[in-house]
């Protein structure tokens, strides 16, 4: 707690507060204690090395989805009326410069696509709490499946489905920015080059 948050010692109480983007370091810290609770399973107020791990990436853990549930629908619901509405959804991806030549990416309209075919089941046009558990921690998803697929996909410049040590270096920043190569530290660990 001192070293990410010992800073406010010396800030005011209306600094505290003050928003950057609609996040104030106060809310920072509650979120993070809120998150610190929950990871500490045996109630000591300290985490051993595995409550520690699930602190910091509670999305690899399932006893904290409720927390990764939490966090996502605070930092999307900006008018907190307990859903996410699509502009909120796109907002969190997105912003637009505000220029009135300023067009949309296509990602972005496919996006707003997925967002009313895939996400808000039943079509009210906004997600509420069981559609965004079914978007970040839907059951029947594989992460690694689905990332080593991504890798596949973004790499393979052929299209043969097997990746050359060429294809792979010249996608090396996808590979280095991958969690399923531990951001890139399970490169160096291998030799099939």
């Amino acid at each position: 707690m001192q070293t990410v948050y010992g800073f406010m010692d010396d800030l005011s109480p209306d600094e505290k507060e003050q928003e950057e983007n609609g996040v104030s370091y106060k809310s920072l810290l509650k979120r993070d204690r809120y998150r610190w609770s929950v990871a500490d399973q045996d109630l000591d107020d300290n985490l051993t090395k595995d409550e520690f791990t699930a602190f910091l990436h509670p999305e690899d853990h399932p006893s904290m989805k409720g927390v990764v549930l939490r966090e996502t629908i605070t930092d999307l619901d900006k008018d907190h009326d307990g859903k996410i509405s699509v502009d909120e959804y796109i907002g969190d991806m997105y912003r637009s410069t505000g220029a009135a030549e300023d067009e949309e990416p296509e990602w972005v309209a496919n996006e707003r696509e997925a967002f009313s075919t895939h996400r808000d089941l039943d079509k009210d046009g906004y997600l509420n709490e069981e559609e965004v558990k079914q978007w970040i921690a839907p059951h029947d998803f594989d992460h690694s499946e689905a990332e080593a697929k991504h890798l596949l996909f973004e790499a393979d410049a052929d299209h043969d489905d097997k990746l050359t040590k060429e294809e792979i270096l010249d996608k090396y920043d996808v590979f280095v920015g991958s969690q399923t190569t531990d951001f890139g530290e399970a490169l160096a660990r291998h030799d099939e080059f």
